[in-house]
């Protein structure tokens, strides 16, 4: 088996079908499989994509009774896997023609790189930045806070950024991601600890401190519909999910004053998400993940 394509799904039921129609419709040119664990969804995913897809033996479903998170998702897809590449991707996202043979081809030429990630579109076609720095306080608790989107921390989100050349990074977006078997063996795969959230950051962080090489790369696309999941949680919900990850993150690779300054923002954060929240409720729009 050269690739294990690892999806973790919860209630994305029409998008996680487009998502293997795309695989199905562009495999790639060498024996692969599909792996998907559904996190409990309430949305007949199980049984719709059982009934589509249940007759290929490239496809396998594994369904949980609960929602394990995506990190343990993966791990537990991976557990069932048999592939030399290891290809994490997102229900909600699509492989366009050749992006599979690109992605795993690149790395039999380049066996210095750990983890490759390709160039990320949004379904209208414009680019959806997927290559960031690793994050450090204060770029994090922006983001946290939402004030990233009033200011410019071009640093840390790589605004100026050349998506059309291939280069060395920090991290890629664990929307796609590609790694290999061996590192996994070696370095361990993604750390449950991180419900969701952050758990690709940390890989890549722990790649890159053992030596290896990130790498983006734009010869291969995928289409991403960013955020499906995740929105259909509260807004309070999504910033204690990703206050639990921030705070993890930085115990593992920051200072103990990271942590501190993260928890006394915490009270004022998690208050403006239920005001949020209120207001979506009373005006019945969504705020979306940027």
């Amino acid at each position: 088996m050269k690739l294990s394509i690892l999806i973790v799904n919860w209630n994305t039921r029409d998008l996680l079908v487009s998502c293997i129609n795309s695989i199905l419709k562009f495999p790639p040119n060498f024996y692969y499989e599909i792996i998907v664990v559904d996190n409990a969804s309430q949305d007949g995913s199980v049984g719709t994509v059982t009934n589509l897809f249940g007759h290929n033996k490239r496809v396998h479903v594994i369904q949980s009774l609960r929602n394990l998170g995506f990190a343990r998702g993966c791990n537990l897809a991976y557990k069932s896997s048999t592939g030399e590449y290891v290809f994490l991707l997102n229900p909600d996202a699509e492989v366009r023609a050749g992006t599979l043979d690109s992605l795993v081809g690149y790395m039999d030429s380049h066996p210095d790189v750990a983890v490759v990630g390709p160039k990320i579109l949004n379904p209208d076609g414009s680019l959806q930045p997927s290559v960031r720095r690793f994050p450090g306080i204060w770029s994090s608790l922006a983001v946290f806070s939402g004030l990233h989107r009033v200011m410019k921390l071009s640093g840390y989100l790589m605004k100026n950024f050349d998506y059309n050349a291939e280069s060395e990074v920090d991290q890629v977006m664990g929307a796609a991601l590609l790694t290999r078997r061996k590192i996994i063996e070696e370095q361990g795969f993604l750390d449950e600890k991180y419900w969701l959230w952050y758990e690709e950051v940390d890989f890549c962080k722990r790649l890159k401190n053992a030596g290896y090489k990130i790498k983006y790369y734009p010869n291969a696309q995928i289409i991403h519909h960013k955020g499906a999941g995740f929105t259909q949680m509260p807004v309070y919900l999504r910033k204690k999910t990703v206050a639990h990850s921030l705070i993890y993150y930085f115990r593992k690779n920051g200072h103990w004053i990271d942590v501190l300054i993260i928890e006394l923002a915490l009270p004022t954060v998690l208050f403006g998400a239920k005001v949020m929240d209120f207001l979506q409720r009373l005006f019945g729009f969504k705020i979306k993940p940027k």
